[in-house]
């Protein structure tokens, strides 16, 4: 006999659980979001799971995946708690500020591009109150009224729904056209030397397209954004490699070699994670341009090899239609769209410095 369901019965506090490890990809996280350990997570989740009766996770020492169910069912929960939230809202006596911006934006993007410049943002726009959360995982914003802008990387599609067809509302615009990817580490990796700081950097590894000299270095491995359709979640190193020219110069035995190698480095679930443990000498890290503009100009890092390919996936902004004339939003799109344009300028800088 099937089990009954029903929302009075509900273990609410695991759905609480199950919403913010999906929302974070990560059940640590979840854990320091909700104040409580991550076994009390995994015990929530898993009496979930088994009140469901399905499975909602897929176990992983690295990421955390959501089955087929999982992300049906995250994306149903994501819209209830911000029906919940917005009636929140409507409820409380305090009233809507317009001048209180809240961003969601990747982790990555946040912290290697945003943050640095955000002071200007605040010296233009003093009165407007900018709140800002870094997260994995998108948010609806046609059912959650809780984020006003969102900045995402991946594919796109999001003005999308999964059978393709457009959303009527959401704005969506790539930060930029085209960037590039390619490796990064510091100078004193390559001289196994620890450098100083008033020490005149110059590369002594003869730059060129090699990729066998990558097999004498660790490489610092990241995770590609997961699949729109399936979910899955690939790797950088892998899916660079196989789309560099360079690559099927190789013999057989040699891609085998590279591949193998690129899979045994330590795993990041984050760029700038990797990018900041390429600075501090411990390996290469794939990296896109963009987040590595003003490293590369320092010269903290530097590109070892002269290969580089077209980044597959773009940053997005997002936002909702009917804010376009919300004056905060109005004053943070037009802002970053600016940010964006000027960090092109210094990118033509950058590659002509670092650029074959």
């Amino acid at each position: 006999m099937k089990k009954a369901i029903h929302i009075r019965s509900a273990p609410l506090g695991a759905i609480r659980a199950f919403e913010a490890a999906a929302r974070l990809g990560s059940f640590k996280l979840a854990a320091q979001e909700l104040s409580v350990t991550p076994a009390a997570i995994s015990h929530q989740l898993a009496a979930l799971e088994e009140y469901l009766g399905a499975p909602l996770f897929v176990r992983s020492n690295r990421l955390v995946q959501l089955t087929t169910k999982g992300r049906q069912f995250s994306t149903q929960v994501t819209s209830a708690f911000a029906q919940l939230q917005t009636a929140m809202q409507e409820a409380s006596a305090t009233d809507t500020n317009e001048q209180v911006l809240v961003v969601s934006a990747a982790p990555s993007i946040a912290a290697k591009w945003l943050v640095p410049r955000l002071s200007r943002f605040h010296a233009q726009f003093p009165d407007i109150d900018l709140r800002l959360s870094s997260e994995n995982q998108s948010h609806d914003l046609m059912h959650d009224a809780s984020v006003d802008v969102v900045l995402r990387y991946g594919k796109g599609g999001y003005d999308q729904d999964f059978s393709g067809a457009k959303k009527t509302g959401l704005h969506a615009e790539k930060l930029w056209e085209e960037t590039y990817l390619f490796p990064v580490c510091s100078p004193a990796t390559l001289r196994n030397t620890q450098v100083s700081e008033n020490t005149q950097i110059k590369s002594v590894l003869t730059r060129s397209k090699d990729l066998n000299q990558l097999r004498q270095h660790t490489l610092l491995r990241l995770p590609l954004p997961p699949d729109r359709d399936t979910g899955e979640i690939g790797e950088r190193w892998q899916a660079w490699l196989s789309n560099t020219n360079e690559f099927h110069t190789l013999n057989q035995n040699e891609q085998a070699a590279l591949l193998a190698h690129a899979n045994k480095g330590p795993f990041y679930s984050h760029e700038h994670l990797a990018i900041d443990t390429a600075k501090s000498h411990h390996g290469i890290c794939l990296a896109l341009d963009v987040l590595v503009i003003e490293d590369l100009l320092e010269k903290k890092l530097l590109r070892p090899l002269t290969v580089r390919t077209r980044d597959p996936y773009s940053h997005w902004l997002l936002y909702r239609e009917k804010d376009a004339q919300k004056a905060s939003v109005q004053a943070f799109s037009q802002w970053i769209r600016d940010e964006a344009a000027l960090s092109l300028k210094t990118l033509a800088s950058c590659r002509s410095q670092v650029s074959p």
